[in-house]
């Protein structure tokens, strides 16, 4: 038994050391509200339902010429603007670059993802609003996936 106790631990600390944490990332401190249970709106062709109480954040991520956020996923969904510059976003093995102007989601229905800014010298500013089901972290390390 001890030695299974061992090898769990082992496996643990080595699915940490993979996972690799953000660089040259730069979020605001988060406005924080919560959506109590039950929420329906179905209009306009698009239709938004939480069955239980949500948290919704909002806040803003600057990445330096080069930051990154490092492999991750998000409870819930994530609405990303970019608001300037640009950033290369890799969900699994497929990277897609977003311009200012460009949205995208993000969820943790989808692989593990990270953003990075592939510029040099240009910082890159993301407006985010983040819909959790109340109480769960925002955000949850993972590791890269293997191409």
């Amino acid at each position: 038994m001890p030695a299974v106790a061992v090898a769990a631990a082992a496996g643990g600390f080595a699915a940490y050391a993979l996972a690799s944490p953000p660089s040259g990332q730069h979020p605001t401190a988060p406005a924080i509200g919560q959506l109590a249970a039950g929420q329906q709106v179905n209009t306009d062709r698009l239709k938004f339902q939480t069955k239980d109480a949500a948290d919704v954040a909002t806040f803003s991520v600057t990445y330096d010429p080069s930051g990154f956020s490092g492999w991750h996923t998000h409870p819930g969904i994530v609405f990303v603007v970019v608001q300037s510059g640009s950033v290369v976003r890799q969900v699994g093995c497929a990277s897609t670059t977003y311009d200012a102007g460009d949205s995208f989601i993000e969820s943790d229905e989808q692989p593990p993802g990270q953003v990075r800014n592939p510029s040099d010298t240009t910082p890159a500013v993301l407006t985010v609003m983040q819909i959790t089901p109340h109480g769960t972290p925002r955000r949850v390390e993972a590791n890269p996936p293997e191409c």
